[in-house]
């Protein structure tokens, strides 16, 4: 069983909907427009950085770094990464049983400011959110991918570790943190 390559992640990352695998600003403008229509996940985000006038900046170093950064007052205040997954659709997908953080995702933790890691539907209606401290709390394995013939690094999170925020269905209430 082979470790997965850049060729497998820009397979399993494109998208009709996307340009290729690193094209993820249609996630990355949906998100933001869920945080502001909920106010729930706004008061999450708001208890790690406190309040003040906040602003997003996509991408904010380079296309291998986070997906999207919020400024509060001018200064940077928190980091994302977004992950929208191609199985969960309208529900989530019964074979999975953890919220993968992928190890090669590291680089983002241990910074001055909060990360974040969202895990979006493919249908872009919905997402679980996990703060940096839950993700640092999980050992990084070595996980074997029997159905793609591949092993990676990852954290398993538990789903019930994770708040989910937007569309969600009444057993997805069941599966995460509810943020009232």
């Amino acid at each position: 069983m082979q470790n997965v390559t850049k060729k497998h992640r820009s397979q399993w990352g494109s998208y009709k909907d996307r340009k290729n695998s690193f094209d993820d600003s249609k996630d990355i403008y949906r998100f933001a427009e869920l945080v502001n229509q909920y106010s729930s996940v706004r008061n999450y985000i708001r208890s790690y950085i406190g309040g003040g006038d906040c602003g997003w900046v996509e991408k904010p170093d380079g296309d291998y770094g986070v997906d999207l950064a919020l400024y509060r007052n001018g200064v940077r205040s928190a980091n994302f990464d977004i992950e929208r997954w191609s199985q969960w659709k309208s529900e989530w997908p019964h074979y999975y049983n953890y919220l993968q953080f992928l190890g090669r995702k590291e680089k983002f933790l241990g910074k001055e400011v909060p990360f974040f890691m969202c895990f979006m539907n493919f249908n872009r209606d919905r997402f679980a959110l996990v703060d940096e401290k839950t993700i640092r709390s999980y050992p990084t394995i070595e996980k074997e991918f029997v159905h793609k013939n591949v092993k990676d690094r990852v954290k398993e999170i538990s789903m019930s570790d994770g708040y989910i925020f937007g569309n969600y269905s009444d057993h997805e209430s069941e599966l995460f943190k509810l943020m009232e």
